[in-house]
């Protein structure tokens, strides 16, 4: 049993808002709304829920909201989610009925390509400094 696997899931309460970003290295549920990044193990956006960022983690299950960008070797929209992003995945489930909108980039190993992503944002804003 590895360590992350013995934290307990971190909960975003319904009438939660988070600005910035979350980094835990266990499961994410998130019933509130996150206006940044999400980086976890495994992140559940239940139907209220809602990211308007970045999510990086090993699964995404999104049965509400998403926009921004998504890197997972797991994705899954459910049914009546709502998804505008740009999805790097290992494999991706659309479930009849749920609404995605952007692009789909099936990748040897997105969680890679999301440090590369993460690290160049960073460099470019600096030369902007």
């Amino acid at each position: 049993m590895s360590e992350t696997s013995k934290l307990p899931p971190l909960s975003i309460p319904r009438k939660a808002v988070v600005e910035g970003t979350i980094r835990y290295e266990g499961a994410v549920v998130l019933e509130g709304t996150v206006l940044g990044e999400v980086y976890c193990a495994t992140v559940l956006i239940t139907e209220r829920g809602a990211v308007d960022g970045t999510i990086c983690a090993h699964a995404a299950t999104i049965m509400g909201e998403a926009s921004g960008a998504i890197y997972a070797e797991q994705v899954t929209l459910k049914t009546a989610c709502s998804v505008t992003a740009d999805i790097f995945h290992k494999h991706l489930s659309l479930e009849n009925g749920c609404f995605f909108e952007g692009k789909s980039r099936r990748v040897a190993n997105p969680l890679t390509l999301a440090e590369l992503a993460d690290r160049d944002r960073y460099t470019s804003e600096e030369l902007v400094r």
